[in-house]
């Protein structure tokens, strides 16, 4: 099993052999890949994210794929919505429930890429801007479980986060003493859910 793991990984094989099965096996690439993102390490991120798919699959484990680039992107566009220290989990978390509403929404494009680089969508996602900015731990991490599969909002028609209400109707309202409300609102078309 050992030798299969490295081989799917595209780990070398020395430095798998090198290694205890229960160290392969044992390590949380989870947290591995969420540090690495908090590195800006991408090279290694993708490693491990190789290892954690490699380790779910032969442990047969019931746990979602993560896509380390998926994992900063979406943390990237927490961190310049709702990354502000004294936000609690639950804005970030509602923020990237919304993008990923969109990516399996009909009305938007198909690719959390296409989602967060649509114009008019998110003004501060700019791809120059993105290649170097370190989203805050607090924003990976709600990323990570996003992508794992955690819901706070569990309604896949809630596609607008705004200052203002639209859509068909309000699913929450966040206040904040500095920005404000935000509404996290549903589609105009919610037969399409």
């Amino acid at each position: 099993m050992k030798k299969a793991a490295c081989f799917v990984t595209g780990i070398s094989l020395a430095v798998c052999l090198s290694a205890p099965a229960a160290a392969v096996w044992d390590m949380d690439y989870s947290e591995r890949m969420i540090e690495c993102a908090l590195a800006g390490n991408r090279e290694r991120g993708l490693l491990y994210e190789r290892l954690r798919s490699a380790k779910i699959d032969a442990l047969e484990l019931d746990e979602r794929y993560v896509a380390y680039d998926e994992l900063v992107l979406l943390a990237q566009v927490i961190h310049t919505e709702a990354g502000s220290s004294w936000l609690p989990d639950k804005w970030r978390m509602a923020v990237g429930e919304v993008v990923l509403n969109r990516v399996a929404s009909p009305e938007f494009p198909d690719t959390l890429e296409e989602v967060v680089f649509q114009p008019g969508q998110y003004s501060a996602a700019d791809r120059g801007w993105f290649e170097v900015l370190i989203p805050f731990r607090s924003c990976v991490e709600a990323a990570f479980r996003l992508l794992s599969g955690e819901r706070v909002l569990n309604d896949p028609s809630v596609v607008f986060q705004s200052g203002g209400k639209q859509g068909s109707s309000v699913a929450l309202e966040l206040h904040d003493s500095i920005y404000g409300s935000v509404y996290f609102c549903r589609s105009s078309r919610p037969e399409l859910y």
